[in-house]
């Protein structure tokens, strides 16, 4: 018996021995791990794709599909008591015009068969009883655009405008080259009128055929806008007041604050380095970023696990969390605004983005972002990051009607923004 005893004692310690073995075990692997860079390894490695299973994703690249709007719009505008008014560059307007309007709009853009329209089709509409009108700064695709409004449209094209005209049910959408399109749509009248209750702005009117402008341009009654003039100043991220602001940056791309590193050109650039990428930040704001081939480390979606408009909108979510985290390590004062979509073939996509001050582009020589993926990696990426502050001297810009009245040759639509002149950027009104 006591035999018996002693045995199952020691077959007890041996299995404690053993589990207490294997805890130690784990415990280094633990601690070992803790020390690696996981986002700095080979996304194909063994090891990177066993933490990636582990933990659920991946450090690197997350299937970004949220369907957060990556461009506020730079005009609304609705027809209520047979009276049209409008909303423009105010970002709190826009965002309450857009809070009445999302469940019209969702009902609108449900897809439909797009066919070239004629310009006098949608002047005779824009004198309907019951319009609403929605257009942004650049081109978005369609398909994107329906997404961020609650809607589904499986299309790419790149519009600039859309136009509802619920008398005729009919979808009017401007493509980026000025190219008028159609659809058949339809929304209920209980939508249509919950967004006229709820949507506020000023009285304004179409252009229509009386100036050499889009008809769709809003003309307002009474606008005087008056903005301030900015100075463009290099952000401080090389400063050591600025706080977390480099790291922020680096995070923004993946990057830990112990990346390898090495200052060029006496220190005016620094250099980042990791397995894969590279990424160079000047101290004028100047941020550069390349990877080599399919091993980039940030990525929007792994192989095969997205496509079309899908695949689109996590490179976009990807692009603009990136930017996003840049401008504020940065601190800016700015926003961004998707601008462009150039598809280039061979699973190659361009985004192109402005920046935006109280709701009006900022202009200058060059883009002030571009992300280009290939097959989901993030390939490349340019940002031109810029601090701007607010000058005591205000400018009114030239009434829209005043700058259709002034419009001559083809059609062409307008657009308030600042750009350059010397030392300040000034605000004005420009043809497209």
């Amino acid at each position: 018996m006591n035999g018996a005893q002693k045995s199952a004692k020691n077959t007890v310690k041996n299995v404690s021995l053993v589990v207490l073995v294997l805890l130690l075990v784990v415990l280094c692997a633990a601690n070992w791990l803790t020390g690696l860079n996981i986002a700095q390894m080979p996304v194909d490695s063994v090891l990177r794709r066993a933490y990636d299973r582990l933990s659920g994703g991946a450090v690197g690249y997350v299937l970004r599909s949220s369907g957060v709007a990556a461009a506020e719009p730079a005009q609304l505008a609705l027809v209520v008591d047979g009276q049209l008014y409008g909303v423009q560059y105010s970002p709190a307007e826009l965002d309450a015009g857009m809070e009445a309007t999302r469940a019209l709009w969702a009902q609108v853009l449900a897809g439909g068969a797009l066919h070239p329209a004629d310009e006098t089709a949608l002047t005779a509409a824009l004198g309907g009883q019951n319009c609403a009108l929605l257009r942004y700064h650049g081109a978005i695709p369609l398909g994107m655009l329906a997404s961020w409004m609650g809607g589904v449209w499986d299309s790419t094209l790149a519009v600039e405008t859309v136009v509802y005209a619920a008398e005729t049910e009919t979808l009017f959408v401007r493509a980026v080259d000025g190219t008028l399109y159609a659809a058949q749509a339809k929304a209920d009248r209980a939508a249509l009128e919950t967004a006229q209750q709820g949507f506020r702005g000023l009285p304004c009117k179409f252009a229509g055929s009386a100036y050499a402008v889009y008809p769709e341009t809003l003309l307002f009654e009474s606008e005087a806008l008056s903005l301030p003039l900015l100075t463009a100043q290099a952000p401080a991220l090389f400063e050591p007041q600025s706080g977390a602001g480099l790291e922020t940056l680096l995070a923004a791309f993946d990057y830990t604050p112990y990346a390898r590193t090495y200052p060029e050109q006496g220190g005016r650039v620094k250099v980042f380095v990791d397995n894969a990428s590279t990424l160079r930040v000047w101290d004028t704001g100047m941020v550069q970023y390349a990877a080599t081939g399919a091993d980039s480390t940030v990525r929007a979606y792994d192989s095969g696990e997205a496509e079309g408009l899908a695949a689109l909108d996590a490179q976009l979510d990807c692009a603009r969390l990136i930017l996003e985290g840049a401008m504020r390590a940065a601190e800016t004062g700015t926003q961004p605004s998707l601008y462009a979509v150039r598809q280039q073939g061979g699973g190659r996509t361009a985004l192109v983005f402005l920046q935006m001050y109280g709701g009006v582009p900022v202009l200058g020589e060059q883009d002030f972002a571009t992300f280009v993926f290939e097959e989901g990696a993030l390939a490349s990426a340019t940002i031109r990051l810029q601090c701007l502050r607010v000058g005591e001297r205000y400018r009114t810009i030239l009434p829209a009607r005043q700058a259709a009245a002034g419009a001559d040759g083809a059609r062409r639509g307008l657009i308030a923004a600042y750009r350059q002149q010397e030392d300040v950027l000034v605000p004005g009104r420009f043809y497209l």
